[in-house]
Formats: structure tokens, C-alpha cells, sequence
């Protein structure tokens, strides 16, 4: 929900959008902040390298229903990556 733009609440907690951040509604068609102050969505999201917002994606009532396999797992592709390979360092 975005409560007064860039400042938005995700989850309950507030957050922010980054400097350039995009909102696509479910026709994938641009969407300003200040025209959907305090309604609430299911999105998808990508944050920024300093961990702000950056694309946002209010989702169709379909993609809101669908399950998805990865919200059961933890995230893999963080950093740093582990392996279970040895590397010899002699």
C-alpha cells in the first residue's frame, strides 16, 4: 500500500521506493503512486542495490491464486554462494 509516496507499507512494514521505481498494474500499464494512496494489492517486487524498491507488480486475481513452488523454499541465490565442491588451495 503506498501511504504517501515514496514511503509505502509492504507486508505491514514500512518500506520504500526507490529514486526511478516503476508500478505496473495487472494490464501491465504504468500506475503513479499518488493514484493508489492507501488501496492495498498483492504485487510482486524487486529491490534496487540498496535494497529499496524498484519494480513493482500489482498482480491479476488469477497470478494472486496461483501457487507457486519457491514461496515454500528459503532463497537460494543470495550471496555469498555456497558450494559443495572443495577447491584446493595449496
Amino acid at each position: 500500500m503506498v501511504t504517501n509516496a515514496p514511503e509505502v507499507e509492504l507486508d505491514g512494514k514500512p518500506d520504500r521506493l526507490g529514486a526511478g521505481a516503476r508500478i505496473r498494474s495487472g494490464q501491465n500499464m504504468l500506475v503513479m503512486p499518488g493514484a493508489i494512496v492507501g488501496q492495498k494489492y498483492l504485487v510482486n517486487y524487486t529491490r534496487d542495490a540498496a535494497g529499496l524498491l524498484r519494480e513493482i507488480w500489482i498482480l491479476t486475481p488469477d497470478e494472486a491464486m496461483a501457487s507457486r513452488e519457491s514461496l515454500d523454499k528459503p532463497l537460494l541465490n543470495i550471496w555469498p554462494f555456497t558450494s559443495n565442491d572443495t577447491v584446493n588451495t595449496q
